[in-house]
């Protein structure tokens, strides 16, 4: 009985497909990245908000529309999906971040009504 229950166990192991891990968001669907993306741009605008950047009065009070928690979230099941270390999650968050400063945050605003609709769906 152990052995087969073992058997049946390594089976469905191997026959689990096993996922390249991404090195960008760019690497991930349209569906996998929405969500990890808009964190990102949730973080942004709440920085801008904590440091009385007048960027972030345009939007509501991240903190206020558990932003975070969306964001940790969205993170959370990349990691699962993947099976990311923290390490290389804190990489892909960095190189979205980089991005966004590449534009001088113009994406983030374009981004922002979006991902305050993703958000209220949750």
């Amino acid at each position: 009985m152990i052995l087969s229950s073992l058997a049946a166990a390594l089976a469905l192991q191997a026959a689990t497909p096993v996922l390249a891990k991404p090195s960008s968001f760019a690497d991930l669907s349209l569906e996998e990245a929405t969500a990890p993306r808009c964190g990102v741009a949730f973080a942004i605008v709440q920085g801008w908000q904590v440091s009385g950047d007048t960027r972030g009065g345009a939007w509501p009070s991240m903190e206020e529309v558990g932003a975070r928690e969306f964001f940790l979230g969205a993170i959370a099941r990349l990691m699962d999906k993947y099976g990311l270390e923290r390490s290389e999650v804190s990489t892909l968050i960095l190189g979205e971040t980089q991005r966004h400063q590449t534009d001088d945050f113009a994406r983030v605003q374009a981004m922002m009504p979006g991902c305050l609709v993703l958000l209220q769906g949750t």
